[in-house]
C-alpha cells in the first residue's frame, strides 16, 4: 500500500481504493465498445425508456462508458448526475418524478436542462466489490418502476459486470464468463433468431398495456405465422428452416419502428407489439411487414430460392382487457387469415 493510502482512513480510504479500482480497469476515455453499446440498446428497449447509460464515476466527473438516447459521451461533473448518488449509497436509486425534488441542484439540472423526470439506477461493481458506476434508465415523463423491473435492471447491470470481467480476463476465464453472459441473456433473447423470447415479449407487452391504460393510449399486437413452413422443413431440412426463421427476423426488424417489439411466440409464430398505434395504423404496419417478407425470395438450400409468405392477425387493445384476451383475439384474426388463403393481414373484428 502506498504512503498516501496509509495516511487515509474510513470513507476517504474506501473512496481512494474505489478510484484505483476504476482506473485499473482501463475503461475511462476509451473508444466506444459494441459490447457495452449493445447492453444499453437492449436495456433501453426492454424498459421502453428515453435514455439508458452505463456511467462510470471518476474523482470529479461522470463518464458514459456507453449510452443510448443521448448525443454525447461526456457525462459532466460528478455532482451533476444521479449516478453519483448510486455510487455513494452503494444501492439502487429510483425517483419516479424528479420535478418533485427539483429544489435539489442535481434534480433541477436534469429537469431543466435535459427535460428528464424519471430516474432508476443500480450499482455496477468490480470483482472486488467496489462500486465503479451505475447502469441507469431515464425518461422524459414520470413513471412507476416495479420491483420486478428493478430486478431486471440489476440483471442488465450484472451483464455489464460480466463484460468488464471478460475484457480483463485471460482466454480461459473469458470463455467461462462468456457462458455466464449467455445464460443471462437467454432469459431475454431467443437464441436462434435474436429477437425477444416469449417470456420477454410478454413482459414488454404487460408494461406497454400498463402504460396505455395509464395514458389512455392505443396499442396493438400482431400475431404472425409463416405460411406452409412445414413444407420448408420437410423439403429442405430443419437447418434450412432455421435459416429461413433467421432471415425472416432480419426482415421483421427492418420493417418496424425503433420502439416496436418482436418476440418469438413459439415455433414459426411471432408476436409484434405496436405501442401508441391505432388498429388501422397497425393494419398498415402489418401489411408493410407482409410485403417486405414476400418481395424477395429466401435462399433455402445450395443457392435455391423460395418465396416465403406470412399471415398476420391484428388486434387493438381495449381498456381493462386481460393480456391473454388480447393475444387470443390476435390469434383468432391470424386463423381467419390462414383460412382466407394465407399471405394476408386480417384485423380483429372488434378492433
Amino acid at each position: 500500500m502506498s504512503q498516501e493510502l496509509e495516511k487515509l482512513s474510513g470513507p476517504d480510504l474506501e473512496e481512494q481504493k474505489r478510484l484505483e479500482a476504476l482506473t485499473d480497469l482501463g475503461l475511462l476515455d476509451r473508444p466506444q465498445e459494441e459490447r457495452f453499446q449493445r447492453i444499453t440498446r437492449l436495456a433501453r428497449q426492454h424498459f421502453r425508456a428515453g435514455i439508458c447509460t452505463i456511467t462510470l464515476i471518476d474523482e470529479e466527473r461522470a463518464h458514459y462508458l456507453a449510452q443510448d438516447g443521448l448525443d454525447t459521451r461526456a457525462g459532466g461533473p460528478r455532482e451533476s448526475t444521479m449516478c453519483n448518488r448510486v455510487v455513494i449509497e452503494r444501492a439502487p436509486v429510483v425517483v419516479a418524478d424528479l420535478s418533485k425534488e427539483a429544489a435539489t441542484a442535481v434534480y433541477q439540472n436534469l429537469v431543466e436542462r435535459l427535460k428528464l423526470f424519471f430516474y432508476a439506477g443500480v450499482p455496477i461493481m468490480n470483482v472486488d466489490g467496489y462500486v465503479i458506476g451505475a447502469l441507469c434508465v431515464m425518461d422524459h415523463i414520470p413513471r412507476r418502476f416495479s420491483r420486478r423491473e428493478l430486478e431486471s435492471l440489476a440483471d442488465f447491470a450484472s451483464i455489464v459486470e460480466d463484460e468488464i470481467l471478460i475484457r480483463r480476463a485471460g482466454e480461459v476465464q473469458r470463455e467461462l464468463v462468456s457462458q455466464v453472459e449467455k445464460l443471462r441473456l437467454r432469459a431475454y433473447v431467443d437464441q436462434l433468431t435474436g429477437v425477444w423470447n416469449r417470456a420477454a415479449v410478454f413482459d414488454i407487452l404487460e408494461r406497454e398495456l400498463d402504460r396505455a391504460e395509464r395514458n389512455d393510449q392505443s396499442i396493438c399486437v400482431c400475431m404472425l405465422d409463416l405460411d406452409d413452413f412445414k413444407q420448408v422443413n420437410d423439403t429442405y431440412g430443419h437447418q434450412a428452416g432455421d435459416e429461413v426463421l433467421q432471415e425472416l427476423c432480419r426482415r421483421l426488424r427492418s420493417s418496424i419502428r425503433p420502439y416496436d417489439s418482436i418476440g418469438r411466440y413459439g415455433g414459426e409464430e411471432f408476436l409484434v407489439v405496436f405501442p401508441e398505434t391505432t388498429a388501422r395504423q397497425a393494419q398498415r404496419q402489418a401489411e408493410r411487414i407482409r410485403e417486405v417478407v414476400e418481395q424477395d425470395p429466401f435462399e433455402v438450400q445450395g443457392g435455391e430460392e423460395r418465396t416465403i409468405t406470412v399471415s398476420i392477425g391484428v388486434a387493438n387493445y381495449t381498456q381493462k382487457e386481460e393480456l391473454n384476451q388480447l393475444i387470443s383475439r390476435a390469434d383468432a384474426a391470424l386463423y381467419r387469415a390462414k383460412r382466407g388463403g394465407k399471405n394476408k393481414v386480417v384485423l380483429d373484428e372488434t378492433s
